[in-house]
């Protein structure tokens, strides 16, 4: 009902139109399904990002189905990003990514980038090569924001500012500069905070290093990346680390980007607005926004359709702001001036490739399009291989939409129309090769939704020959998005693109290994450099503060666990296990700490050497004659005391021995019950095998008596219901009686001939009498009757 109402909305000034193009109403949307019975989809929407920025050798590969050797096309501003599609900057080449209208990355020299989704609520890249840094600017609760590494994935838990790269070897260097990030690998789960340094040595992290950045390092990162972003505004503020970490967002566009007030921040690149154009009050359609253009100018003319795109044909615009008004909401004509209306934007923003229709002139071998206005019906779609569409929407909106017989606004507008022979299609559009066409021509052809529903350009989007922005890039290293990469999740591929999810390459970690946490080792040096490509270099491992902060809570929870406080023992324990695995790697210096028993050795002995200060003190102030009784009386009581102590430590040991004794014990045990187990299985298995071998035969040998059994009472039935005689003789008599009647028969057949036989000569007198014929005797037919009637009779007393 909601479409419906927008078509309702149509301005008066624009309603006489609607008796002209009435013809072309229902063949426009007839073609919108006729081309191969369309699919319905409701749950996958379309997402792209938006290329925002480009210096220098950049290249896109559309989720290529040869990834040995894919298609590559040079990346342009406005150029949308889906998923399954790669990014590559080359030497001394950068390139600026729009996620939304505040999650942004630039990607650094040598960067290779992978889009592995673009979901509600997730969005998940692959970083194989380089470095990047990602502009987190929202996160709602429970949203994923996920860069997959060859080491492991960093998922962004907070709004902030990170740089990862990947170093020589697939070492995976993150830096959070504000924010917070987890990282999740095969060797466990880590959180990292903001001045911090995270190296994952290797593909398989087997060893993390932790260490700080140097503030004066930072400022220069967010120097360069604001400078690089905010070119005219910036004023270099944040070269003091601590200013930025105080208001990291002053420079966010949502706080003060004028179009974000009208604007979701779901849009890409409304910021853009701001500088090309005004948002003004439009009768019947609200705030709108107009660009400053050329009386002349119409929309979609000042760019290139990229045919590669698996939504269909996309427009690419050569205009700094040419992203949302394309992609989002409609175009509206009044009083002369082209406004874009963000209704449609606001209430659902829905990617589109292009809001436009598509006119063939069949007349002239042109194409014509026009901007879709508010009102007019669109529906979302994608197309395969074969390049059939498959419309995201549910069956009952494509019916209602079918049943509008909808017209499309503009095409009674002239210089809305932008017209070009179809062979030039896939070339950069300008207004050197629009060309004019007469509007009685526009008006009797039929618009289309989908592009492809014309055969010609059909025929000219399937070649994509002509198309210039195709490149052979011998500077793109295709080698490197073979690196297999690490994600914590698996990716959300949309049907379009259900064919790449194995050219992908991504490892999910397993649940089991999420659960671990990762063996990070501190390091006190600062990070206060960058190596080739923006990469931090590694630091190399020390003993750090967190070691020494480790073993004073060990010594502080002895002290409790000695008073008998179970809990301060069980965490000593697990402290002592986590110290004793990092110097088992090698990596960091161990320090090691006192046992229980250690350290009340060394109370003891403090205690001892108060005491002995304090008996020669006393000594010194006692009369002579009292000193050796008072020293004999200590060294009895000092003996008894390490009498004790050596009876306590030995009972300990014993403990601890007959605690492992029973352990292994019982390890034996239990490994001896597993055997078992496992033996009493398989002897289980080969018995149940045997029996079903044996059964087999029984059950053959039961089968064939029972068929014979059957067989046996049919012969049965039928000798019941036939004569007495048996059925296999009454059939070899009835056979040899038959072939006696043939031979018979065909004997009288030879008598009869030769008793009538045919002369040629004429007739004898009747006084001369017949020669005699020796082949024939008279007897033979009498002789042969008499034998038959025998054999009959004979036949019939058998029978009785």
């Amino acid at each position: 009902m909601k479409l419906i109402s927008h078509l309702r909305r149509i301005p008066p000034h624009v309603g006489i139109i609607g008796v002209i193009i009435a013809v072309v109403a229902g063949a426009s949307v007839a073609l919108l399904l006729s081309r191969s019975e369309p699919k319905a989809e409701a749950v996958f929407v379309p997402r792209a990002a938006r290329v925002e920025r480009v210096d220098g050798n950049v290249g896109i590969a559309r989720a290529p189905e040869n990834t040995q050797n894919p298609e590559w096309t040079g990346a342009e501003l406005n150029t949308p990003l889906a998923v399954g599609d790669r990014i590559y900057a080359d030497r001394n080449s950068r390139a600026a990514i729009a996620f939304t209208g505040r999650n942004y990355a630039r990607l650094d020299s040598g960067s290779a980038l992978d889009v592995l989704s673009l979901a509600d609520r997730r969005t998940q890249l692959a970083l194989r090569s380089g470095s990047a840094i990602f502009d987190v600017g929202d996160l709602a609760p429970g949203e994923l924001f996920e860069v997959a590494t060859p080491g492991g994935a960093v998922d962004f838990y907070e709004p902030g500012l990170y740089q990862i790269g990947i170093g020589d070897g697939g070492n995976t260097i993150i830096n959070v500069l504000s924010g917070l990030a987890q990282v999740v690998g095969l060797a466990g789960t880590g959180q990292i905070s903001k001045g911090e340094v995270l190296t994952l040595i290797g593909q398989t992290a087997a060893q993390v290093l932790l260490s700080r950045i140097a503030p004066d390092f930072a400022g220069g990162l967010l120097n360069d990346y604001f400078g690089y972003r905010y070119p005219n505004i910036y004023d270099g503020r944040y070269s003091d680390y601590d200013y930025y970490l105080n208001d990291p967002y002053y420079y966010d566009p949502y706080r003060h980007s004028i179009s974000y007030q009208y604007l979701p921040e779901d849009i890409a690149g409304a910021y853009d607005l701001d500088y090309y154009g005004d948002w003004v009050d439009v009768d019947g359609y609200g705030r709108c926004w107009s660009p400053h253009v050329a009386t002349d100018w119409a929309p979609y003319r000042y760019g290139y359709w990229d045919v590669d795109d698996v939504y269909g044909p996309t427009w690419v615009s050569d205009e700094a702001w040419g992203w949302a008004p394309y992609h989002y909401g409609r175009w509206a004509l009044v009083n002369g001036r082209w406004y874009w209306v963000p209704q449609q934007a606001i209430s659902q923003p829905v990617y589109a490739p292009a809001l436009v229709a598509f006119v063939p002139v069949a007349q002239t071998n042109e194409i014509a399009w026009v901007p879709l206005a508010p009102g007019d019906p669109y529906v979302p779609r994608y197309y395969d291989t074969n390049f059939n569409p498959h419309y995201i929407s549910s069956p009952d909106v494509i019916t209602q939409v079918a049943s509008l017989q909808q017209t499309f606004v503009n095409m009674s507008v002239p210089q809305a129309i932008t017209a070009v022979p179809v062979e030039r299609f896939t070339s950069y559009i300008e207004p050197a090769v629009v060309t004019q066409v007469d509007p009685q021509l526009i008006a009797q052809s039929r618009a289309v939704l989908d592009p492809l529903a014309v055969e010609s350009l059909r025929e000219v989007v399937v070649r994509d020959e002509n198309a210039p922005h195709k490149l052979k890039a011998k500077w793109i290293d295709q080698q490197v998005f073979n690196t297999p990469v690490v994600t914590s999740v698996e990716p959300v591929i949309p049907p379009a693109r259900a064919d790449i999810a194995q050219a992908l390459q991504v490892q999910p970690v397993p649940e089991k290994h999420k659960k671990n946490r990762l063996n990070i080792q501190e390091s006190n040096q600062p990070v206060a450099a960058l190596q080739p490509g923006n990469v931090p270099p590694i630091p190399q491992p020390h003993a750090s503060e967190r070691a020494q902060e480790r073993g004073q809570r060990i010594a502080e929870l002895a002290t409790q666990a000695a008073q008998g406080d179970r809990s301060a023992k069980r965490e000593m324990k697990r402290l002592e296990r986590e110290q004793r695995r990092e110097a088992a790697s090698g990596s960091q210096v161990f320090i090691p700490q006192q046992t229980p028993i250690e350290q009340s050795r060394q109370q003891r002995k403090m205690q001892k050497q108060l005491e002995r200060q304090q008996r020669q003190a006393t000594v010194n102030q006692q009369p002579a004659q009292n000193a050796p009784r008072a020293w004999s009386v200590e060294r009895e009581q000092r003996k008894a005391q390490k009498r004790a102590e050596r009876a306590m430590i030995q009972q300990q040991r014993a403990s601890v021995i007959q605690q492992s004794s029973q352990q292994a014990q019982w390890h034996e045990m239990r490994k001896a019950q597993k055997q078992a187990e496992r033996q009493q299985r398989q002897q289980q298995m080969i018995i149940q095998q045997q029996r079903q071998q044996q059964a087999v035969p029984q059950m053959d040998r039961q089968q064939r008596k029972l068929e014979r059994q059957q067989r046996r009472q049919q012969q049965q039935v039928v000798v019941q219901q036939q004569p007495t005689v048996v059925a296999p003789q009454m059939d070899r008599q009835q056979r040899k009686l038959e072939r006696q009647q043939r031979r018979q028969q065909e004997q009288a057949a030879t008598t009869q001939v030769y008793r009538a036989p045919v002369y040629s000569t004429p007739p004898q007198k009747a006084d001369q009498a017949p020669a005699y014929n020796a082949t024939q005797p008279s007897y033979q037919p009498d002789r042969a009757q008499r034998k038959l009637e025998k054999q009959q009779r004979k036949a019939g007393r058998g029978n009785q």
